[in-house]
């Protein structure tokens, strides 16, 4: 790696940190304060909502319900919720469409929705995902498939959408539409575009004054049962075989009579017709003929549904233990002091950063549980800010009052909320000052209500005295 990419690489993991942690503090925040704090920090960083995964419930369910135009449009480009997603499709909204659309972690049914809803929007996106174009060309919802159709953007990888998905898609549109419907999706393909075999065939088939029987044939050249034998033809050795299927498993409509016909006649090679035989569609009769190249006798019974046998037997419940009640389904650490089992724990803690000297955040929490300290107390002087601020605000600590009843982790969220709700009101924040925290949150070495207060001056004071009050 050069010396610029481990600079480049350096600062994404430092903002990617930043992010986090500013988030968890917005979390912890009244609701009130939220969706100003938010459209400060988007105007002042853009990709705030960026960070691999989603900031705490608390921050998307602010943005999509209070946040202004621009934080819904940051959120919607990254979220990972699908809740979400579908709330923000909810406004309806243009401008929040297109970062929907550019979002790669966007679910299939809300993905269906903007398609249905905006389909140039979506076509012209960069959140790509083939699955999911794959499934919407397949769905048999004509509106659906014509808004995927007009997708092109299958250039982008190694691995094109074949030319019997694409003539699948047209002929529900046909089969819906007709031909008419057809040449509308058609005149609506970005200009351009690099086609694909079947719709240049499509296209062709339009072209003549009565297309009907021609777009027929050009599907049935296509996803025919001439067409599939034609390609499993090409399948005879053991490395052919996940190509081979591959080809089943795309949307073919097979006449089983014509398949039996080959297999009598022997036009298939041995590991095609075994491959074909055991498709899970292919008639037992036609199985038959496949595996062995001679017809089913005709007294032979079409086999049925089996009987039902006896009942599996179900998953063991477990008996009382012997040796107390069952461990509980979240894992707890017990509790350790480490460098707080001291005379003066506070002392201590005011006086060694988290995560030096030995000192973490388990520590903290335990002491609070064991009543050496208390919530309020770790708030006041646990440093550095941050290091409070994610601990107390990321989405495990909202669960602690349920996953950890009486641990020191729920105690310390239930502390920071009780801060930062007092400390607003008594001091209503004027504006710029989110802005201010997320400067100060990584480098600043003081407490939580230090950085707040210190925020608050930054904009007068010079930047070599930002740091110096919160010592005094």
């Amino acid at each position: 790696m050069t010396a610029d990419a481990a600079d480049e690489y350096t600062r994404n993991v430092e903002a990617l940190a930043r992010r986090f942690d500013v988030g968890c503090l917005v979390a912890l925040l009244p609701r009130a304060h939220r969706a100003a704090a938010l459209a400060e920090l988007v105007d002042a960083d853009p990709d705030f909502f960026f960070l691999g995964h989603d900031h705490p419930p608390t921050v998307t369910d602010s943005t999509v319900t209070d946040g202004t135009p621009a934080a819904r449009r940051a959120l919607a480009r990254t979220v990972r919720d699908p809740q979400a997603q579908q709330r923000l499709l909810d406004l309806d909204d243009a401008g929040i469409d297109a970062r929907l659309a550019d979002n790669p972690s966007l679910t299939y049914p809300a993905e269906c929705r903007l398609r249905l809803r905006r389909p140039a929007a979506v076509a012209a996106g960069s959140g790509y995902r083939p699955e999911h174009h794959r499934a919407a060309l397949t769905s048999r919802d004509p509106d659906l498939a014509a808004a995927a159709l007009v997708d092109r953007r299958t250039h982008r990888w190694d691995d094109p959408i074949p030319p019997t998905v694409w003539a699948d898609a047209w002929r529900t549109v046909r089969l819906a539409g007709g031909p008419g419907r057809v040449r509308e999706v058609l005149a609506a393909l970005p200009p351009g575009a690099d086609l694909d075999d079947a719709t240049r065939r499509i296209a062709e088939a339009c072209a003549e004054p009565d297309p009907e029987p021609f777009l027929t044939s050009a599907e049935d050249r296509i996803t025919g049962t001439g067409a599939l034998l034609r390609r499993l033809r090409r399948i005879r050795t053991a490395p052919d075989a996940p190509r081979g299927r591959a080809i089943l498993a795309e949307p073919y409509r097979v006449d089983w009579a014509l398949v039996a016909s080959a297999g009598l006649f022997r036009r298939l090679p041995r590991l095609a017709a075994r491959l074909l035989a055991h498709r899970p569609d292919c008639p037992p009769d036609v199985a038959r003929v496949l595996l062995t190249g001679r017809p089913a006798p005709r007294h032979l019974p079409t086999p049925g549904p089996a009987a039902p046998g006896p009942a599996a037997p179900g998953p063991a419940v477990p008996g009382p233990r012997a040796d107390g009640p069952p461990p509980s389904a979240h894992h707890r650490r017990p509790p350790v002091l480490g460098p707080l089992d001291a005379a003066d724990p506070l002392a201590v803690l005011a006086a060694t950063p988290i995560g030096k000297g030995g000192l973490d955040i388990h520590h903290v929490w335990s002491a609070i549980e064991l009543g050496r300290i208390t919530a309020r107390q770790a708030v006041d002087h646990a440093r550095p800010a941050y290091a409070v601020a994610c601990h107390a605000g990321q989405t495990s600590a909202f669960h602690a009052g349920t996953r950890e009843p009486g641990g020191g982790r729920a105690a310390l969220h239930t502390a920071a909320l009780a801060h930062l709700a007092e400390h607003l009101a008594a001091h209503p924040p004027a504006p710029g000052l989110w802005r201010e925290v997320d400067a100060l949150m990584r480098p600043f070495p003081g407490p939580l209500p230090a950085l707040l207060a210190t925020a608050a001056r930054a904009r007068t004071a010079p930047a070599d005295e930002r740091f110096r009050p919160w010592r005094a």
